[in-house]
């Protein structure tokens, strides 16, 4: 196409624009041997939409619960520095100095239930086949699976163990005794054949309804039992109409006297000793620093409670790690106040079952509660560390056959 006249525009220009829109509008190139021609319009429009698809997923947020499952995989945390015994201070000498150590192993739970004969405390076999080198192995090694860390520190302060067994006051009844007293001795007494244990409970029935007899009856030694029964009756006819009547206050203010309780001391059941330990640290260099500071990531890490626990090496088991259903139990704690050069256990100092330990407190203040830190690592200048220990089972008066010379203060 051409004009008739002048536009006013620079011709070379116009001429420009006009072989420009041609080549735009041209049908084929040649490229590679191959002819390629602009896309149609259904291929655009496909093409258009691929993007905006593209951009839309680049866009759009990502979502857990429509992510696939995901299952971590059970990982060990590793062993503070690689298991190796951590000292302080680090020039201590075992050979000429006392010290208490504190050695980490795995929890190995009993794998079984406590029944009539036998409980789970036991690793070598009955009590009654024990030898002293047995129960000692039994109650060192107690609930340990596997050494995880070992700490050596000199004896802390204030050494004390504290043996406490259950005691409290119960009262009964004087009518429970009467009643229930001759039977319950026929159940329990020494009779030991299962003929003459249901005789005796036969004549023990006859003695309850004899001496029942005797609470109730007209006659016998017992009124001022039967005059209170008789108040109490009267009591609950009044309570019937909203009346309440204190039959024992009312005795003691007419009297002065009170049924007897019968009240004994009786023991009540055993308890489990808990042991404080305060230490302080007080670094002089930093090599001594970095020891204080994997003592105590040692004693907070394998107080923890364990997420993902692994609960033995079948594959049933194996296979469900990562399941948020189950918490594992903590590490647990072997102490020891060791003698130097002999390495044995302290005769003027108490001996320890397997602990838990239950607590771990530390003052990064010290005394002065003022922080104060060296310059080189910043690491506090006193460190109060307070540990709360618990054995796992009680004292038994058993226990102390493993210590066979009578100068050892034992458990």
């Amino acid at each position: 196409m051409g004009f008739a006249g002048d536009l006013g525009l620079d011709n070379t220009l116009v001429q420009d624009a006009i072989a420009s829109q041609n080549n735009e509008s041209a049908s084929v190139v040649l490229n590679n041997g191959v002819i390629q021609g602009r896309k149609s319009g259904p291929e655009r429009r496909a093409d258009q939409k691929r993007i905006r698809d593209d951009r839309n997923n680049e866009n759009k947020p990502t979502n857990k619960e429509e992510s696939t499952t995901y299952k971590p995989s059970k990982r060990n945390l590793r062993k503070i520095n690689g298991g190796r015994v951590l000292q302080y201070p680090i020039d201590i000498d075992i050979n000429l100095q006392d010290y208490f150590e504190m050695q980490v192993f795995k929890y190995r739970s009993a794998g079984r239930l406590p029944d009539l004969t036998d409980s789970t405390e036991e690793q070598l076999g009955s009590d009654s086949k024990m030898a002293g080198y047995n129960r000692r192995y039994n109650r060192q090694n107690f609930r340990l699976e596997e050494l995880q860390s070992t700490i050596q520190i000199p004896i802390p302060n204030s050494l004390k163990d504290n043996n406490t067994v259950g005691w409290g006051p119960e009262e009964i009844s004087g009518v429970m005794g009467q009643l229930g007293g001759p039977t319950m001795e026929k159940l329990f007494g020494d009779n030991e054949n299962i003929d003459g244990l249901l005789g005796g409970g036969i004549d023990a029935a006859k003695k309850t309804f004899a001496n029942a007899d005797k609470l109730f009856g007209t006659t016998g030694p017992l009124k001022q039992f039967r005059r209170r029964a008789a108040l109490n009756l009267i009591a609950q006819a009044a309570g019937t109409i909203g009346v309440n009547i204190d039959v024992d206050q009312a005795v003691t203010r007419i009297n002065g006297t009170i049924i007897n309780p019968n009240m004994e001391l009786l023991f009540s059941g055993p308890s489990l000793r808990s042991f404080t330990f305060t230490i302080r640290f007080t670094p002089r260099n930093p090599e001594e620093s970095a020891q204080i500071r994997m003592i105590i990531r040692v004693l907070k890490q394998h107080s923890a409670v364990k997420r993902n626990p692994k609960i033995n090496s079948t594959e049933v088991y194996a296979n469900d790690v990562g399941s948020n259903f189950l918490l594992g139990t903590p590490d647990v704690f072997k102490l020891r106040y060791i003698k130097a050069k002999t390495q044995k256990d302290i005769k003027g100092l108490n001996k320890f079952k397997t602990c838990a330990l239950k607590s771990v407190s530390v003052d990064y203040t010290g005394e002065a509660a003022r922080f104060a830190a060296y310059d080189e690592d910043s690491q506090p200048v006193t460190t109060l560390v307070t540990l709360n220990f618990q054995e796992l089972v009680p004292i038994y008066d058993e226990d102390y056959h493993e210590f066979t010379t009578d100068d050892d203060v034992g458990l």
